[in-house]
């Protein structure tokens, strides 16, 4: 087994330390992300769901403005 000092000890540590601060760093951002991205998400969600009785009202009234176009002729 090879011996190794406190000091160099210490100074693994450290660099290791080094990394994990990095690595904490760069998943923060990925985290913030994707809960952005939820966010998008609920809102196009609530968006659908806004939507849907619209597209409905306007095609019946579609629906009913060609049937009376078609019956004025």
């Amino acid at each position: 087994m090879e011996n190794v000092t406190h000091e160099q000890i210490y100074e693994r540590l450290v660099s290791l330390e080094a990394k994990v601060d990095d690595i904490d760093v760069n998943t923060k951002g990925m985290v913030e992300a994707f809960n952005n991205l939820q966010g998008a998400f609920k809102v196009l969600g609530w968006i659908a769901n806004v939507a849907k009785p619209i597209i409905i009202v306007v095609g019946f009234f579609t629906a009913l403005t060609a049937f009376i176009q078609f019956w004025k002729r």
